[in-house]
This record gives structure tokens, C-alpha cells and sequence, in this order.
């Protein structure tokens, strides 16, 4: 717990009523987890706000920053904004237990608390799992991946189907199928069970 101890919030010195604490997170605070990461170069800054009442603690956790991942379709690495907020209470009792991630108990006697555990699943929950780089999205990428996707799609788009086309289509779907000669046999046995 040594490595993770800038992440302690002394809150036995503080006044009753709100404090405000800030964290930036990098690639060094991901570094102490050890677990692998699919994305890079985080920038992350924490805003915390710490109610102090007499028998609890209120934290409000917002995170704001943006990491560098690769593009879904093209593979380009760009930079991701991301963004998220949490509440934690925290009760003193008479042990530690964190198996609800919005109350914790703590020690009565403990005088801080260590958020980098909730500041780290807070970051992981941010990432998107779906990334489209924003070129691809406004159709100004220039990628080469792209052009390949549209040259072997096997979706053909017909830009001169009107709405009336879709519209007859629709309708042409709810008509019974006895006009239809080109049945399956093995569906046509079907037909013999309607009331």
C-alpha cells in the first residue's frame, strides 16, 4: 500500500463541512496496478469534494481527461476524451469493508482513507469500448483501411432507392406468402397448419 500512499486523504485534521481535493492521473499511476492497458499516455484530472459530517464522510469524484487509443476501423491512435463521476460514503465501524463500491466501512480509529483503488475503476469504467476516430466519423479520413472496408463490403448502398422503394417493400412483406410458388417444401407443410 506504500506505493499507493499520494493517494491518502487525511480527513482527521479537516473541518467539519466540504473540502476540495485534485489528482492528476498518468501513465505512472497505471503503472502501479500492474494490469495491462489498451490505451495510452493518460491525462486525467480528479476533482474531489469531501463532505465531513460527524458520523460519515461524503466523496463526490469527477474525472475529466483523455487517453490515446487506436481507431476501431482504421487503427490510428488518436486521443479520446473521456469522462465520468462517482459518489462514495464512507462509515466508520469497527473493521475495513469495501465489498460495496458506493459505502465503505472503516476503522474507527483510521484517520485517512486511500482512493487510487476507486480513482483506478473509475478510469477503466471511462474507456469506451467502442472508438471511432472523430476523421472516420465526419468522412474526412484519408486512410487507406477505409477505402479497402468500402471496397469489399458486401452491403452495396444504392443511393437511388427512394423511401416509396422501402415503403412497397415493407408493405410487400406483411402479404401471406400462398401467392409464392417458390416455397421450401419443407416449409410449405406449415401452411397446413393454420386455423
Amino acid at each position: 500500500m506504500d506505493k499507493l500512499k499520494n493517494y491518502n486523504i487525511v480527513f482527521s485534521s479537516l473541518p467539519l463541512g466540504e473540502n476540495d481535493f485534485t489528482f492528476e492521473l498518468s501513465q505512472s499511476f497505471f503503472d502501479l496496478f500492474e494490469i495491462e492497458q489498451d490505451f495510452e499516455s493518460p491525462k486525467l484530472n480528479i476533482s474531489i469534494s469531501l463532505e465531513k459530517k460527524s458520523t460519515m464522510l461524503e466523496l463526490q469524484i469527477d474525472l475529466n481527461g483523455h487517453i490515446t487509443v487506436p481507431c476501431d476501423l482504421t487503427g490510428e491512435l488518436f486521443p479520446q476524451k473521456i469522462s465520468n463521476n462517482a459518489e462514495l460514503i464512507v462509515k466508520f465501524g469497527d473493521e475495513f469493508d469495501d465489498t460495496d463500491s458506493e459505502v465503505w466501512v472503516i476503522p474507527r480509529e483510521d484517520y485517512q482513507i486511500n482512493v487510487a483503488q476507486v480513482l483506478y475503476e473509475l478510469a477503466m469504467l471511462s474507456v469506451p469500448t467502442k472508438r471511432i476516430h472523430p476523421d472516420v466519423l465526419n468522412g474526412e479520413s484519408n486512410s487507406e483501411l477505409i477505402d479497402l472496408l468500402d471496397q469489399y463490403s458486401i452491403y452495396e448502398i444504392n443511393e437511388d432507392t427512394t423511401d416509396n422503394e422501402y415503403d412497397e417493400e415493407e408493405n410487400n412483406e406483411g402479404e401471406d406468402d400462398d401467392d409464392n410458388e417458390d416455397i421450401d417444401p419443407r416449409w410449405a407443410k406449415l401452411k397446413d397448419l393454420k386455423p
